[in-house]
């Protein structure tokens, strides 16, 4: 069992703040000595207080967090953890000097975008030094860190999870449901997640299936914006901007089916939720989707940007349930055999221990 310390500098929470939390979480569970240090006064921090994890806030990012260098490294002294786990790259640069400086631990980074590295040196310096080993949650995050220069051998796939005895439509059980044929999406309001593409596909949607209605959950600086676009493609009427909802189970039991249009997505928390809780999902090929979904048999996968092909697909499963039935149980399924949270963590548990023994 090692001894870990788990840095996440996000100020807001997301899929990723959930993954670093369920993991530690769940290695305190285990009897391992965990202990979690956050950026002071984010939401990670707040979901923290209300567990018994030993935690802290310091500094982590920017200008103060650079200059925190010296407080973190004494603190990781103090705590002598035998892995520093790393969860998001805000705080990569700061956390893996800090550890360097500390002494011997090894340094564990996650990296959940598949945007392309940094050529600087401190992008060097982050993947050069300051990692022992890089968790990459999808193949595709892969291929661009090796193209980025991260050597092959320092670097290793394991996927995001999902509690699948959490996010179990029998657990959930019966939940009120609209009238008409629902489609969920989950995410934070921002371009990159395709929110656009979703509401032009919506027009043809309605078209072919007039009381279909999207249910839109999340907060994010494009909420103005995309209420505009849903007025704009006169879609208004069949669209709730649902805002953030701290537990969508019932949002995913209501749904008919789930969609993810994101034009660039490291893997896809939402949809591995959304598989699940036994849902036939619809994705575009950005990043790791392909990766999560089995296409034609746990949902369907189109071009990303692609409003057309997006709304065709709905429509094909929104007016065929059985075929959208058989695909969300074959989702739940997958979610469970690939993804489910204790075989991941295990897998982490166990890198960390390979870590450890200088193996690869």
């Amino acid at each position: 069992m090692a001894a870990t310390v788990h840095i996440d500098a996000n100020r807001t929470w997301g899929g990723g703040q959930a993954q670093s939390l369920g993991l530690a979480t769940a290695l305190a569970a285990n009897g391992e000595r965990t202990h979690f240090i956050v950026q002071a006064g984010s939401a990670l921090a707040a979901r923290l207080e209300g567990t018994d994890l030993p935690w802290e806030g310091a500094s982590l990012r920017g200008l103060s967090g650079a200059l925190a260098v010296p407080q973190l490294s004494r603190r990781l002294r103090e705590l002598a953890p035998e892995v520093v786990h790393v969860h998001d790259s805000a705080s990569h640069a700061i956390a893996g000097l800090a550890a360097r400086r500390a002494g011997s631990a090894k340094i564990v980074v996650t990296r959940r975008t598949e945007f392309p590295l940094r050529g600087s040196w401190l992008g060097r310096l982050k993947y050069d030094r300051w990692c022992d080993r890089l968790i990459c949650i999808s193949e595709a995050v892969r291929r661009r860190c090796l193209e980025g220069g991260v050597p092959a051998e320092r670097m290793v796939v394991i996927p995001d999870f999902v509690d699948c005895a959490h996010f179990d439509p029998a657990v959930v059980g019966s939940v009120e449901r609209r009238e008409g044929p629902t489609i969920a999406m989950v995410g934070r309001l921002a371009r990159s997640k395709g929110h656009g593409v979703l509401l032009r596909a919506m027009k043809g949607v309605v078209r072919a299936v007039p009381n279909a209605h999207l249910v839109i959950s999340g907060e994010g600086e494009e909420e103005a914006s995309l209420r505009r676009e849903a007025e704009l493609q006169g879609v208004a009427g069949n669209v709730e901007f649902a805002g953030f909802v701290p537990d969508v189970r019932a949002v995913l039991a209501a749904a008919d089916v789930f969609v993810m249009p994101s034009l660039e997505e490291g893997l896809g928390v939402a949809v591995l939720e959304a598989m699940a809780m036994a849902k036939p999902v619809v994705v575009s090929n950005a990043g790791g989707l392909p990766e999560a979904v089995a296409e034609g048999e746990t949902g369907l996968i189109g071009p990303a940007g692609d409003p057309e092909a997006l709304g065709e697909a709905l429509v094909s499963l929104l007016t065929d349930p059985e075929r959208a039935r058989k695909m969300g149980q074959a989702g739940r399924a997958r979610a469970r055999s690939e993804f489910d949270k204790p075989r991941v963590v295990e897998r982490i548990r166990a890198l960390y221990e390979s870590v450890l023994a200088g193996g690869q």
